[in-house]
């Protein structure tokens, strides 16, 4: 399987990237572009179903580019992620099975309506409001308010908001003339489903009648936060900077084992919260904890990850340059009475040099980047740090993998890793890794 859900098949030897097809298929397909090493081709039949085989719960499944694995039994779902992990990190982070301890994957136990946030673009088809995802690889909508890994709650909330937005014609934006004002729905919901539901905007003006939308709202679902995000930029960024909370709180709150979290709309929260708990119980393990120990944790977005480690170490110190999030963070910090970590906001590297003057040290530093990885500006800080033991918690691991062999010329070597579904039904896969210092080891 590929990263986009396309099946590899061979023809006399020759690799074929069949789209609808899943390891085990037997396909005749007629080959539609090719190059040298490898072509494309069209499923034109099955001649033998695959034992992974499964015909998709949605019926968006062949137009929407989201759950790309839906066609797929959800063993055969593990086996392929967890082989496109342990496959970079051979095939570009240099470690090879055996040469490092591969933990496998860890499945989900929900594998759909697990998500905590959806964003719907929104569109004018056939003269009504409609919203959906984008069609692979275009801008083309595909209509669809009832997702099958949503949040039950968010698809309910989602149909109210179009509901609203046709019966009082509120101008839909369109992104070519730049007019018009909904771009986007967007709807968080807390471990209780409470909800958070986002207008963007392009427009800097008070949505008219948003006190009804709220009453609409409050009737079908348990609404904490009504906001309008301002977004006028000529961009494919979905959310702007600045709100107007128009019902409610401008923020919502969801707890995570006993640690209460507190979350606004532009801050960074991972969208399965069964799954997160396991993705941060392995980097806790991972970070091998105990009292005497200084954590530093870069990109740390409300304090998730810092707050889930603070009972089991001496300090954890958070870094991130999103302001808002970082408010949330120190705001989680005194709600959950949690008084060894700090937060500071700002680029890591003038960060991080500021504390390092300061006197601060780390003898374990965590990592959780976006999806294009730390690059070599954060990895020089972390030889800079010079912490003992570093894990790296990653939602894209072929950056991950980069990112290690890199670590290894400061004479960081990969001991362990696994594979966290938090994705179920597309190809996305979360990874987390454990490294230690060993300058003996140095390429």
């Amino acid at each position: 399987m590929t990263v986009n859900g396309d099946g590899i098949g061979k023809a006399d030897g020759y690799p074929l990237f069949v789209k609808g097809a899943v390891t085990g298929d037997v396909v005749e397909a007629i080959v539609t572009k090719t190059n040298k090493t490898y072509g494309f081709a069209r499923l034109c039949r099955f001649v033998e179903l695959s034992p992974y085989r499964q015909w998709p719960l949605c019926p968006h499944f062949d137009d929407c580019g989201g759950c790309n694995l839906m066609h797929m039994s959800y063993e055969g779902q593990l086996k392929t992620k967890s082989g496109f992990v342990s496959g970079n990190l051979a095939k570009i982070g240099g470690y090879p099975e055996g040469s490092y301890e591969y933990e496998g994957i860890i499945g989900a136990d929900n594998i759909y309506n697990y998500r905590n946030k959806a964003q719907f673009p929104v569109s004018m088809q056939g003269g009504r409001a409609v919203c959906g995802f984008y069609k692979n690889k275009t801008h083309e909508l595909v209509p669809c308010d009832n997702c099958a890994i949503q949040n039950e709650a968010i698809n309910t909330a989602v149909s109210v908001v179009l509901e609203f937005i046709n019966n009082y014609k509120i101008p839909v934006y369109n992104e070519k003339s730049h007019k018009g004002i909904v771009r986007h729905i967007y709807v968080r919901s807390t471990a209780d489903c409470g909800l958070m539901v986002v207008l963007v905007a392009n427009s800097h003006k008070k949505i008219q009648n948003s006190d009804i939308l709220a009453n609409m709202l409050c009737s079908k679902v348990k609404l904490k936060s009504l906001v309008q995000n301002v977004n006028t930029a000529k961009s494919n960024v979905v959310l702007g900077y600045n709100n107007i909370t128009l019902w409610g709180d401008d923020f919502v709150t969801t707890q995570i084992n006993d640690i209460k979290f507190l979350i606004s709309p532009n801050s960074f929260f991972q969208v399965n919260y069964e799954q997160m708990q396991k993705l941060y119980g392995k980097a806790k393990e991972y970070a091998e904890l105990d009292k005497t120990k200084i954590v530093f944790d870069l990109y740390c977005g409300v304090g998730s990850i810092s707050l889930f480690m603070a009972d089991s170490c001496k300090k954890v110190v958070g870094v991130e340059i999103v302001d808002a999030a970082i408010q949330n963070a120190k705001q989680n910090a005194v709600v959950n009475g949690i008084d060894n970590a700090e937060f500071f906001c700002g680029d890591c590297g003038e960060v991080v040099d500021k504390l390092i003057n300061d006197g601060y040290n780390a003898d374990v530093v965590i990592v959780d980047p976006p999806r294009k990885g730390c690059g070599e500006k954060t990895l020089s800080l972390i030889n800079q740090i010079s912490p003992k033991t570093l894990v790296y918690v990653s939602c894209n691991s072929a950056t991950l993998a980069r990112d290690v062999a890199i670590l290894r010329n400061y004479g960081y070597v990969l001991k362990k890793a696994c594979a966290v579904d938090l994705f179920p039904n597309s190809t996305h896969v979360e990874c987390c890794a454990m490294l230690c210092l060993n300058k003996k080891e140095m390429v």
